[in-house]
């Protein structure tokens, strides 16, 4: 049971190995094949990642204040991925050899899934945390309002009652929102996590418009 009185709590086990996803392709791809990203995005991430194992390993309910540091880790993480979008956008305008190796197509594009890659899983582990409080609050004795109505939610039968969302289902919001640029099966309720798919639709549709054109100038016809 978790403090609020309600069912047992979703693990943090899949929100470990997303952000673990993340990390493994910035550490593996050589820094010769890509543009960045910056130090500061790997070292919240790897931050991120050391209280998502301590959590995971906790026995029992997770506190409230575990949760707040989880939030504010992951908010610092997509400031970070957005200023490392703007950074690549800035550098693909630009066209000048970064660190003294010409920006090939396949260093802009391995760097763009980079980008878009950690924006998918960034801005899934902020829904996850943010919508109706929290994993937590969500299994709580009354619910509060959510932040997403998901179709589950909308007609009985499609799910068990009582269907609460897991992080996989913040995880295919956040990625239909980055390839459609809007919300498909799932709406979002509060200003606050419109805010946020506002962010990451931008961010997504700012490297996509950019680095696709330039590698399209790059190829040869």
């Amino acid at each position: 049971m978790d403090p609020d009185g309600g069912r047992n709590t979703e693990s943090y086990t899949w929100p470990l190995l997303a952000v673990l996803f993340v990390i493994l392709p910035q550490a593996l791809i050589p820094a010769g094949d890509r543009v960045g990203p910056p130090l500061l995005i790997p070292l919240v991430e790897g931050i991120a990642l050391l209280v998502l194992v301590g959590i995971a390993a906790r026995p029992g309910p997770v506190p409230r204040s575990a949760r707040s540091v989880v939030l504010t880790l992951f908010c610092a993480l997509a400031m970070a991925n957005a200023a490392a979008a703007a950074r690549l956008v800035a550098l693909v305008l630009d066209g000048h050899p970064v660190d003294g190796v010409q920006l090939t197509a396949s260093r802009i594009l391995v760097a763009a899934a980079l980008v878009l890659l950690t924006n998918v899983v960034t801005f899934a582990l902020l829904y996850w945390q943010v919508d109706g409080g929290g994993p937590a609050r969500r299994v709580a004795e009354p619910p509060p309002f959510p932040d997403f109505q998901f179709p589950q939610t909308l007609t009985e039968g499609l799910a068990a009652p009582g269907w609460q969302p897991h992080f996989g289902d913040h995880l295919y919001v956040a990625f239909t929102n980055v390839v459609a640029f809007s919300p498909t099966d799932t709406m979002p309720l509060t200003l606050r996590v419109k805010a946020l798919m506002a962010l990451q639709s931008l961010i997504s549709l700012s490297v996509l418009v950019v680095v696709l054109s330039r590698v399209i100038n790059i190829l040869p016809t």
